[in-house]
């Protein structure tokens, strides 16, 4: 059933879609950052589990890249970094693509539009997970709740399921997506990611028999392409606000910089903050030890922004399926 909220929504969106890229004409010189995170088919399994602000289907990357391609000049983040480093003239419009965490779908579903279409992109790593079985804790969580079995929720702590009653009370059908997406933001607002993984090992499922993220062998393969770039998304995918030991801080930003380069023979350039959390603790490591840095803030850049906190447009299915409404995103509407 379609919410009134979204009849609403529609005509702005369609108004945005069709006035936006002349309205962009004039605007200043400046940098859009898309962020993605999956791409998942329509039959993928994930989608039952997923969050829905995660993931597009491959049919709608592609309708964003072909219309990125018209409005932008689309360009590696760190050669975009580079010109504004060395004074050189930045494009009118740029675009820079980024995908986080490195999973396995971006190889299988994102790469070959990239490469078909000759679209420049950027993936974060979480260092140590790459070719792994592990599961972010937001997926397990939600895989244990979607599987409805009392046996495993029964082994989580007091709190949790307090959190899954309370979200269900609300109004919320019980193991549905929009359930689950409240269970995991009522907890990313309340506790460490070591608090989670914690909670959920005791009810933790068996590891998946497909693993989830990219291996350094499909890695390097989209890297020799040269339209690939990797940057560093921390060792362990830690919100750097909750990490106060100056050590471990120390090694989610700068250690996770040196197993991608031992693995393919050149640096990361650029960062990418778990959840957009930043700590000044943090932002000083960042700005020592890469051109750049991306946040989870929503909006454009320009060459005044600072570099090591560039917004980003998120955009999934939820939000981007037609070109009107991926448009309106862009311009902020949606």
């Amino acid at each position: 059933m379609v919410s009134v909220k979204r009849l609403l929504k529609a005509p702005a969106q369609q108004l945005a879609g069709t006035v936006a890229p002349f309205l962009w004409r004039w605007r200043a010189p400046s940098l859009v950052v898309m962020m993605y995170h999956r791409v998942l088919p329509h039959t993928h399994p994930d989608r039952a589990t997923e969050q829905p602000g995660m993931y597009v289907s491959p049919e709608t990357f592609e309708m964003h890249m072909h219309l990125l391609r018209k409005h932008f000049e689309l360009v590696h983040l760190d050669d975009w970094l580079d010109a504004l480093a060395e004074n050189r003239p930045l494009p009118r419009h740029a675009c820079a693509v980024t995908f986080d965490d490195g999973w396995r779908d971006n190889y299988q579903y994102a790469f070959p539009v990239l490469e078909r279409l000759g679209v420049p992109a950027t993936v974060y790593l979480v260092s140590d997970l790459v070719g792994s079985s592990y599961s972010f804790w937001p997926n397990a969580l939600a895989k244990l709740v979607a599987s409805g079995s009392q046996a495993d929720t029964a082994r989580l702590p007091a709190w949790l399921q307090a959190v899954i009653e309370e979200t269900a009370r609300a109004g919320l059908a019980r193991g549905s997506a929009a359930h689950i997406d409240a269970i995991i933001n009522r907890c990313k607002g309340s506790r460490s990611d070591e608090e989670m993984l914690d909670a959920l090992r005791e009810a933790a499922n068996p590891a998946p028999a497909e693993r989830d993220l990219m291996s350094w062998d499909e890695i390097r393969e989209a890297h020799r392409s040269g339209l690939v770039r990797f940057g560093s998304h921390t060792r362990r995918h830690q919100r750097l606000t909750k990490v106060r030991d100056a050590e471990q801080l120390r090694d989610e930003i700068v250690a996770s910089r040196e197993v991608i380069a031992e693995q393919l023979g050149t640096p990361p350039r650029t960062f990418c903050y778990p959840n957009g959390d930043v700590s000044p603790e943090a932002l000083e490591l960042v700005r020592r030890h890469y051109s750049g840095a991306v946040t989870t803030a929503r909006s454009w850049n320009t060459a005044a922004s600072d570099k090591h906190l560039l917004n980003r447009v998120g955009v999934h299915d939820d939000v981007s399926s037609t070109p009107a409404s991926f448009i309106a995103r862009l311009a902020g509407v949606g």
